[in-house]
């Protein structure tokens, strides 16, 4: 069949490895586009509202640790069919699900679909490519980021037609079935694991914990999760910020978030020609040094529209993080990349405790002492990274 479509197997493997990402951010920008449609039809509570993501992401975080150390065997594939069947079957339960229960239900088995099917085409990514690993976490990122800009301008042209939120889910499982067909056609077996028929639990829990003494992963995976602050965390507060400090409207602050995103899709376009010509590491450097100035600004200056533009300016210098940092981590474990998924799994757990801290601290000081801490980030780059 790819013989006559005149495709490459190579290169069709790698499009779809790409095109995971873009449907997982694809969901990820549905489930916010439509919460509110989501919520007023249940009449959820906000307690309820945030517990479609709280339970999901400890029930993932709990099994991804699994999934990543599977991932170093042979179940590699059998996972990311497993992990793309779920989500196809979660996503119908969603559209046709008449609870609160059986949604819920629904957004578990997504997030822990999500923890097989992508971080573990992701690692098959870096395994084809080891010494690559910057470059290709830096096409990943852009793809998942494109999902995120595309799926509210799809909510918003089916809304606008006369369909709801459950006829939106409907047809995102429609297009994980046709993710389904692509994916059963690849093989997954760049990893060292792949071909040995022999599982051993014992040795590969041994692997697990000695992977934590390898101390290149474990700073990579800190740094990432630090780094974490300026990039998600800052996000997820630039409406709210914007709103209650700095005092403009809701139209406005959201302004504010759209353009924290639409900068950082064009920093990460623009990343992917800088690293053949810049080492990652020494763009983190200077863009650390960048971002501390540039932030420093942004908190202290009282003119809303400079305030636009150094959140602009920020997103823009930190467009490279994540996907350097994510690259260098898997680069320290060559050929295991399903124990890297495994190790920066438990690292997540800082994505349930980063936001109750900042609002423990805003309640108590005001959201603008809190947004300080968010400098932690670039500082502990400038520490933490290797000086080569």
């Amino acid at each position: 069949m790819l013989a006559k479509l005149n495709i490459k197997p190579i290169a069709f493997t790698v499009f779809v490895l790409y095109a995971i990402e873009l449907l997982d951010e694809l969901i990820y920008g549905l489930y916010g586009a439509t919460l509110p449609l989501l919520k007023n039809d249940l009449a959820l509570s906000y307690l309820q509202v945030g517990l479609l993501s709280t339970v999901p992401g400890l029930v993932s975080i709990a099994l991804e640790p699994f999934i990543g150390i599977l991932g170093d065997t042979r179940f590699r594939r059998a996972l990311v069919r497993g992990g793309i069947l779920a989500t196809t079957f979660a996503l119908a339960l969603v559209a046709f699900g008449q609870t609160y229960a059986i949604i819920l239900i629904a957004f578990c088995i997504l997030y822990v679909a999500s923890g097989a099917y992508v971080n573990l085409a992701q690692a098959t990514l870096m395994d084809r490519n080891p010494t690559r690993t910057e470059q290709t976490m830096a096409r990943w990122t852009l793809a998942g980021e494109i999902g995120v800009m595309i799926a509210p301008i799809l909510v918003t042209i089916a809304f606008g037609l006369g369909y709801g939120w459950r006829e939106m889910y409907l047809a995102f499982a429609g297009a994980a079935g046709v993710y389904v067909a692509l994916v059963w056609r690849i093989a997954f077996n760049s990893h060292n694991g792949a071909e040995e028929e022999e599982i051993a639990p014992r040795q590969l829990l041994h692997d697990f914990f000695n992977a934590f003494r390898v101390s290149g992963l474990i700073r990579f995976v800190l740094l990432t999760e630090l780094a974490d602050l300026m990039l998600d965390k800052l996000y997820d507060v630039t409406g709210l910020y914007f709103y209650d400090v700095v005092g403009v409207d809701f139209a406005q602050a959201a302004f504010a978030s759209a353009i924290f995103s639409i900068v950082g899709l064009a920093g990460s376009i623009l990343l992917i020609p800088l690293l053949e010509r810049v080492n990652g590491l020494r763009i983190l450097r200077l863009s650390s040094f960048l971002v501390i100035a540039l932030y420093i600004a942004f908190l202290l200056v009282p003119f809303v529209w400079a305030k636009y533009v150094l959140i602009a300016a920020v997103s823009f210098s930190t467009a490279g993080w994540f996907p350097i940092l994510r690259g260098r981590t898997f680069s320290a474990l060559p050929g295991q990349s399903g124990m890297v998924v495994a190790i920066s799994a438990v690292a997540n757990l800082s994505i349930l405790i980063t936001p109750t801290v900042l609002g423990v601290i805003a309640d108590a000081f005001g959201l603008q002492t809190a947004m300080w801490l968010l400098l932690i980030g670039p500082v502990a780059l400038l520490i933490g990274l290797p000086r080569r």
